[in-house]
């Protein structure tokens, strides 16, 4: 019985110490940008609604649902280490910045091995969908994505949802060169790119089911955003 307590009490322990570095992690993206710790707050909703509009379609459980929301934030941590001079430019980037830019994918994966690595923490649950979302965040599922350029099923389904709540945030969010998207909007605009076989058609419907709740979202956490 004392061995058994003593692995809960383990497992309990490197589970806070996971949460508690994405935590740090999360808190010090929102440090260099106020608009990427509010866009963090809406992804991590956003990525959920989706999420649980999954559950039995996909035969999804809980503690999938609750790992999507609780590492959805973490998507783009990899652009603590891109230079402010190409994070922050407002106008469109030459092609070695865009090459600098989409360098966050894999300075990501590398934090997250590294955080796993030093706090011991391969063994824990929802680590694999941490690195997946992560990698994957930036794939379609037609190919052209990076930075594997990986296609359909090969695109593990909690970068999916990620992908989708993060183009959706960033239609319905105002931004130096455009005004935000309403909601139906950026729908429509989401159903475009399921038709070119970009997005999961399955994570779109589901947001669009919540689109009540997404709205709710964007006037909590959003300065004038679409209705």
């Amino acid at each position: 019985v004392n061995l058994i307590l003593l692995m809960v009490a383990h497992e309990i322990t490197t589970v806070q110490a996971l949460v508690g570095s994405v935590r740090v992690a999360r808190d010090f993206t929102g440090f260099r940008d106020e608009e990427t710790g509010a866009h963090l707050d809406r992804m991590s909703r956003f990525s959920w609604l989706i999420a649980r509009g999954l559950v039995r379609s996909h035969g999804l459980t809980d503690e999938f649902v609750e790992q999507v929301f609780l590492f959805s934030p973490l998507h783009d941590i990899g652009k603590i280490g891109i230079p402010d001079s190409v994070l922050r430019k407002p106008g469109p980037f030459t092609a070695e910045e865009r090459k600098v830019m989409e360098s966050h994918v894999h300075l990501g994966v590398q934090m997250v091995d590294r955080l796993v690595d030093d706090f011991s923490l391969r063994a824990v649950a929802g680590v694999g969908c941490l690195r997946n979302l992560v990698s994957g965040h930036h794939e379609f599922l037609d190919g052209s994505g990076y930075p594997a350029g990986a296609k359909g099923d090969d695109v593990p389904l909690e970068a999916r949802i990620v992908t989708v709540a993060d183009i959706f945030d960033a239609l319905t969010s105002r931004r130096v060169y455009k005004s935000a998207w309403g909601i139906d909007e950026a729908l429509d605009a989401l159903d475009k790119m399921v038709a070119e076989g970009k997005l999961d058609k399955d994570c779109v419907d589901a947001l669009r089911t919540n689109k009540e709740e997404a709205k709710q979202i964007i006037e909590r956490f959003g300065e004038e955003k679409a209705i």
